[in-house]
């Protein structure tokens, strides 16, 4: 008799265990909390696979919500839209955007809000939409694999190229770069110590400009007298062209009047001179032919007809 005893009542604590067991799981999973919520969605062309419609929604690392919905967008299937769930004090501003976050090396995923400034505004409800909506951003794994997709197509261009350089061709032509640098190296190290004089005779130079800057100071006094004395010789060879210029004017002025003057009385008198020399001519050969002219006066010309 006291065996059933002991047997119904383990059995009714186990039944009564079991229901308890079945009600905390259904109050866990139905996901209900305190406070007030407000819904928002967000978009995403990623994947979402680290995701569930119970993943955490966290802002700076404090939970503030939950995901509650996970489905594709009906407007553009290429698109996720998310549905979340968040408490009602959670500063969502319109600067405030969503990413993905990976919670450690298990592989789930969570919700992960920022941004959130004092002076950005409350984020609004937008219309033709339901719920306002989060601007979401790649998530860091998403950034990482497009950036070592981009890496790899950069390195598999660079290879391909440096095939094509490094051709049978170019080969022979690098090779003979190397043996004739090979061969430059050596000389410049045959011709070192001549190098060494070089870079003295430089130093030596250096040193003598040096000190040829130090007494450009001391000559300066000296250039500048000189070029005084250039500028005097200078105005005094200006003066002299002025009296000079001044001087072949005169001159042309008085070849003018002498050209215009002169050279007609000249001229007059060379002819009178002309014809003065072609009489005395004359007479000395009719001198020549009669000298009794001289005596008797020219002879008397004989009267012509009709002439008495």
């Amino acid at each position: 008799m006291q065996a059933r005893v002991g047997y119904a009542a383990v059995g009714a604590f186990v039944l009564l265990l079991g229901a308890a067991l079945v009600v905390l799981g259904l109050w866990l999973g139905s996901g209900r909390e305190r406070g007030e919520f407000r819904l928002y969605y967000a978009y995403t062309s990623e994947s979402v696979a680290a995701l569930s419609p119970s993943s955490a929604v966290t802002y700076r690392g404090v939970e503030v919500g939950r995901v509650a919905a996970i489905e594709l967008d009906p407007q553009d299937p290429t698109r996720v839209r998310l549905t979340l769930r968040i408490r009602a004090e959670a500063p969502i501003k319109t600067d405030t955007v969503a990413t993905i976050a990976m919670q450690g090396l298990t592989g789930l995923g969570s919700g992960e809000l920022t941004g959130g400034s004092r002076q950005a505004p409350p984020l609004r409800q937008t219309p033709g939409s339901r719920y306002p909506v989060i601007e979401m951003q790649p998530s860091l794994m998403n950034r990482l694999d497009t950036a070592l997709r981009l890496a790899m197509n950069t390195l598999d261009q660079a290879s391909q190229r440096l095939l094509v350089i490094l051709n049978d061709d170019n080969a022979r032509a690098i090779g003979a770069i190397l043996a004739n640098t090979q061969q430059i190296t050596g000389t410049l190290a045959a011709q070192s110590q001549r190098l060494n004089g070089a870079v003295a005779d430089i130093e030596r130079m250096a040193a003598a400009g040096a000190k040829a800057s130090e007494a450009l100071p001391r000559l300066a006094p000296r250039v500048e007298a000189l070029l005084d004395r250039t500028d005097r010789l200078l105005a005094t060879l200006q003066r002299s062209g002025e009296e000079v210029g001044s001087t072949a004017r005169d001159s042309r002025r008085q070849l003018e009047y002498t050209a215009g003057v002169l050279l007609p009385q000249v001229e007059r008198l060379v002819d009178e001179l002309g014809t003065a020399a072609g009489s005395l001519g004359d007479l000395g050969a009719r001198l020549n032919a009669n000298p009794q002219m001289l005596l008797l006066g020219p002879p008397r010309r004989e009267p012509g007809p009709g002439e008495e």
